[in-house]
């Protein structure tokens, strides 16, 4: 993924109701940011959440591989 679409992602972009659709509600990823690496979330507003305690990470966030 390019550094572009890591800081543009947004839950259920281009995606359509299917029998292929993920099962689960939040989706996690291995992120990186400003004095945080670990599970996190993009909520229904574009903010992304530490997966464990649903702190709002700030600043830029970048999707790990």
């Amino acid at each position: 993924m390019n550094q572009t679409m890591m800081q543009t992602y947004q839950p259920g972009f281009g995606t359509e109701d299917s029998a292929e659709a993920s099962p689960f509600v939040v989706e996690f990823f291995m992120v990186q940011g400003l004095g945080f690496r670990g599970m996190a979330y993009c909520d229904e507003r574009g903010n992304w959440r530490n997966a464990f305690n649903n702190d709002q990470l700030m600043g830029h966030i970048y999707l790990l591989e």
